[in-house]
């Protein structure tokens, strides 16, 4: 059975602690310690800071207390190989947060750091203990799990941003449905799965070099900061739209302009649309082929022409209408085998680069869009298109 405790021990006992653990799965902590083999059993190694007095560095202590804790936690045993005057340190640090085991008489015995040093490792393991665990240490020991599984999981290792992209807009969707649907149980969980998205993008930008959860935060934190000169500064805003505007302001200091806004909203719509279709489909209930799919957008097109000429015009029915001709094009989508996420991306993304060259050439031209012709505007979109 695994034991779930922590060892500190010194470099001439690691060979016994080994024969008392075989088969036994363990994280170790090396201090000034280099091993020329891997060590059977040993499924993560931290090297640990080899001066006793660093470890009384607040930030220091903190980050291998909260460590040593997720390593016993989802691993069951840790095994920290250190000198004696760590040792004595890491006792005091490490006690406070996992189940110590009993140290060696080489330990206990040895030569040790000074006394002063000793108590100031225990007031600091008294005063930070209670924060690991909470709030306080919780999106340190997650990262911890998000690079572990980079480490170890095949499947987690090969993924990159762009590999993640559906599975995020997957997972927001999901909160979305949750809020909607008003069931907080779901919520908390399809927040957890969103919140691991933002993680395993950031730990695959920090393995690049790039940023890591820390930056986003703080990143986000001058953001919000900046954007609320009516809380952390002298700007008076009285009302909601006065934030409103005062944002958009400070959005458009800032070189930010937003477009398309539906855009996330309709997605969400389309994979709630397709989660209908693949329900009914279950049941038996569906199209036989793709072509009877066409043959149904197709019916629901000339429905939509025909309200659309319609006297007076019913903008509720053909609000219907279309919606009509919206769900058929994604049950031939379906069934041809193509993901209008992706497709309508494709399209989304193929029409803002035709826009922007007909910006540009508009520019070029020194023609004021919004007094354009249609004709003037169909010739720069068609120069934009056959570019």
């Amino acid at each position: 059975m695994e034991t779930r405790e922590t060892r500190i021990i010194t470099p001439d006992e690691l060979g016994a602690t080994l024969d008392v653990l075989a088969g036994q799965r363990f994280v170790l902590g090396l201090c000034g310690v280099e091993l020329s083999t891997n060590l059977e059993g040993c499924v993560s190694c931290r090297i640990l800071p080899t001066d006793a007095d660093s470890y009384l560095l607040p930030q220091t202590a903190l980050g291998i207390m909260t460590w040593a804790r997720f390593a016993e936690q989802h691993y069951g045993c840790l095994v920290c190989v250190a000198t004696v005057p760590v040792a004595h340190v890491l006792r005091e640090l490490l006690g406070a947060v996992t189940r110590l085991a009993e140290m060696s008489e080489a330990v206990v015995d040895g030569d040790s750091v000074s006394s002063s040093t000793v108590q100031e490792a225990h007031g600091l393991a008294v005063s930070l203990a209670p924060l690991v665990g909470t709030q306080y240490t919780a999106i340190e020991e997650f990262r911890l799990l998000v690079a572990e599984l980079r480490e170890k999981c095949p499947w987690d290792r090969r993924q990159t941003h762009l590999s993640l992209l559906d599975t995020l807009l997957e997972e927001s969707y999901e909160v979305a449905l949750a809020i909607e649907e008003s069931s907080l149980s779901s919520l908390e969980e399809e927040l957890g799965d969103l919140f691991l998205q933002v993680f395993i993008q950031s730990e695959i930008a920090r393995e690049e070099g790039a940023f890591d959860i820390c930056s986003v935060i703080r990143h986000i934190d001058d953001k919000l900061t900046f954007r609320h000169p009516h809380v952390f500064g002298d700007f008076q805003a009285d009302s909601s739209e006065k934030v409103l505007d005062n944002w958009q302001r400070l959005k458009d200091a800032e070189g930010r302009r937003r477009r398309y806004v539906d855009s996330a909203k309709l997605l969400s719509s389309i994979e709630n649309a397709l989660l209908a279709q693949e329900t009914a489909r279950d049941d038996g209930f569906d199209f036989e082929s793709v072509d009877q799919a066409y043959g149904k957008l197709l019916e629901e097109s000339r429905e939509l022409g025909d309200e659309l000429t319609a006297v007076p015009l019913d903008t509720e029915k053909l609000s219907m209408e279309l919606g009509d001709v919206l769900f058929a094009s994604l049950n031939v989508a379906r069934l041809a085998g193509i993901n209008p996420v992706k497709a309508l991306r494709h399209s989304f993304h193929k029409f803002g680069e035709r826009y922007e060259r007909v910006r540009a050439f508009a520019v070029e031209s020194h023609m004021d869009l919004a007094a354009a012709t249609s004709e003037e505007l169909e010739t720069l979109w068609q120069r934009a298109k056959n570019t």
